[in-house]
């Protein structure tokens, strides 16, 4: 790379730790996640709960855990010793251990907003899905200046759809964190390129190698 190329990330991450001398590395969040009150104990701990979000995961953290968990990927997975993961971090291959596993029934920790990916491949295969929503996100409005922006990433749906809301692409590069976020942003019409782990860092180095082609 000729020059240093600047990427604005639409969630929260460390700026300082993922800039390096060919990226600058800005994040202007345009969600906010609003924890909902929930009562863990009203929950079933003889099956296994199901955690397709790290928001989900770090609220329930501190809760009395079920023996099996299933988890979207390590981040997700993180200090939870009981949890297990797909090596793809996709909502349909969770679904596939779950189906493989032969589960009778799970919870599904999530947030109010969410795909239904999950839920759809567990109703086709009979399984037993009880939804326990501790989350809602929030799009945030704000001004935002892009001309200086090389290249856009997006962690999440939500922040897809927040860009959409807050002046759209301006035509930019769009890195995503994985298939779901990129299939959101194929439907608002952009070519989303693929970071090879579910990692702000696995973005910058997905990142690096588009801009050194």
């Amino acid at each position: 790379m000729t020059d240093r190329k600047h990427i604005l990330f639409l969630n929260q991450v460390d700026t300082e730790s993922l800039s390096n001398d060919n990226l600058r590395v800005s994040c202007q969040p345009l969600i906010k996640t609003i924890p909902l009150e929930f009562d863990c104990d009203q929950w079933d701990e003889n099956i296994p709960w199901v955690l397709t979000s790290r928001t989900a995961a770090k609220l329930i953290i501190k809760e009395n855990l079920p023996k099996k968990i299933y988890a979207i990927g390590p981040k997700t997975a993180k200090n939870i010793p009981q949890a297990i993961h797909p090596k793809t971090a996709t909502a349909k291959e969770v679904a596939k251990m779950i189906i493989e596993n032969e589960e009778k029934e799970v919870l599904f920790i999530c947030g109010k907003q969410r795909r239904t990916v999950l839920q759809d491949l567990l109703n086709i295969a009979n399984i037993k899905i009880t939804e326990a929503v501790v989350y809602r996100t929030e799009i945030l409005k704000k001004e935002l200046n892009l001309q200086s922006v090389d290249g856009l990433a997006f962690m999440s749906p939500s922040s897809v759809k927040g860009m959409s809301e807050n002046g759209g692409f301006n035509g930019l590069p769009c890195f995503a964190i994985g298939t779901t976020t990129a299939q959101t942003l194929k439907e608002y019409g952009q070519q989303p390129i693929i970071s090879k782990k579910s990692s702000a860092e696995s973005i910058i180095l997905t990142a690096q190698a588009y801009f050194n082609r």
